[in-house]
């Protein structure tokens, strides 16, 4: 193993460099942005399965997605269409970052991914095949295509990196987990370069039933782009998504030395774990210690990018756990609401969201929340003059159990300014 280039307890700061994303409002950031801006809507009726039998029946589908175009045919072949969209979005986060891997040291380029079922779209046609044709018809490719890793060894097999790299499994909150240790590994010395980010494809009716079982997900009949109300008074619950998104994250002096596109930093996180029937004070917890981590004041926050899961009890502990850190009235933006919520891949969607904003200056325009719920004591950011937009945005997770994530990031002013 090679010798860190500084020592495990120096903090080195940590910028992103690369945004891969494919989502159901758009492949790429460029357009993703775009259809955000428009306010577009892109929860529809289920049509990857026959979803007549589910109370919910609507999600956030990806429909102008072809693997080929990003993925080797025979991989293709071998893997699920989870991994087939983070591979895209590696691909797509090199491409925005200008990164050759050929000229970077194996051992120092790195990977961070979240997801929570694994490859589960490949899987279930396997263990029905299984079950009713006999065991010798199971594809050859189960084992690997269903492995929570199988992106990170793709990614690895094709490019050649070997550095310091999880798979994380931490429900909602895995994405910011992923971008949170992968940005550890850079400021503790461990690696230069980090691929980190969240991936899933839930669309399947095995990983559908698992979520109607808990009584999360929306039962709304209504227009199906507005079943997915988080902090609205008429919520009626979770919208499901699939997506991914990866993002580079490089130590700051090599970026501004090799001349990258910086669209913001990586200030700082925090994770924490309350148990399954706490109250708000273990996410309050985590958004004060991302706070003091980052350096930040709450003033210098713009916004929070909640986890927003759209049940009134959940929406509620996180309005106060957010209240109570940052002010009565506290902003919050909730662009998730335009597609559904993405599991392990909607915390670095949230953290590309955030990117975007910071660089442009702006906040997105509110959907899905015309009548705030008044038990709720926040504020909905809304757009303002380009250019004059926040200084840093919050991004906050939740998931099963109790587990609580918060990252920090700020648009980055140079490296003369104070870690």
């Amino acid at each position: 193993m090679k010798r860190p280039a500084s020592s495990p307890g120096s903090s080195r700061r940590v910028v992103v460099t690369g945004l891969g994303v494919v989502a159901p409002n758009g492949i790429g950031h460029e357009a993703f942005w775009r259809a955000s801006m428009e306010g577009r809507r892109v929860v529809a009726p289920l049509s990857r399965f026959d979803a007549s039998g589910y109370a919910c029946a609507v999600a956030g589908q990806i429909e102008d997605f072809r693997a080929e175009d990003f993925v080797a045919r025979n991989v293709v072949k071998q893997t699920d269409r989870s991994t087939h969209m983070a591979l895209a979005s590696c691909r797509l986060a090199t491409e925005d970052a200008g990164l050759d891997l050929a000229r970077e040291v194996p051992e120092r380029v790195g990977m961070y991914f979240a997801n929570i079922f694994g490859g589960m779209d490949f899987a279930e046609n396997e263990l029905w095949t299984q079950s009713f044709v006999g065991p010798e018809r199971v594809s050859a490719y189960q084992s690997i295509a269903w492995f929570f890793a199988a992106t990170q060894g793709q990614w690895s097999i094709s490019t050649g990196i070997k550095g310091f790299g999880k798979s994380i499994v931490a429900d909602r909150a895995g994405g910011h987990q992923a971008l949170l240790l992968g940005a550890l590994a850079i400021r503790q010395g461990y690696a230069d370069v980090v691929y980190a980010g969240g991936f899933e494809a839930p669309l399947v009716p095995y990983v559908y039933r698992i979520h109607e079982s808990t009584g999360l997900l929306s039962p709304d009949r209504g227009a199906p782009e507005a079943a997915y109300r988080p902090f609205d008074a008429g919520r009626s619950g979770l919208v499901l998504a699939e997506g991914s998104a990866v993002l580079v994250l490089e130590e700051a002096g090599r970026a501004v030395r090799r001349g990258a596109r910086i669209h913001g930093e990586v200030a700082g996180g925090a994770m924490t774990f309350d148990g399954p029937d706490a109250d708000s004070e273990a996410l309050e917890s985590c958004l004060r210690s991302a706070l003091a981590n980052a350096g930040l004041d709450p003033r210098q926050i713009g916004c929070v990018l909640p986890e927003g899961l759209a049940v009134a009890a959940a929406d509620h502990r996180e309005a106060a756990a957010i209240s109570r850190v940052l002010g009565p009235g506290a902003a919050v933006s909730l662009p998730k609401a335009r597609t559904g919520h993405a599991l392990a891949a909607a915390g670095a969607l949230d953290a590309v969201w955030a990117l975007l904003m910071l660089s442009h200056g702006t906040f997105l325009a509110p959907v899905n929340c015309e009548c705030p719920d008044a038990g709720a004591d926040l504020s909905l950011a809304r757009p303002g003059t380009e250019g004059a937009g926040p200084e840093a945005i919050l991004c906050a997770g939740r998931g099963y159990g109790g587990v609580n994530a918060a990252l920090a990031l700020r648009a980055f002013a140079g490296l003369e300014e104070a870690a």
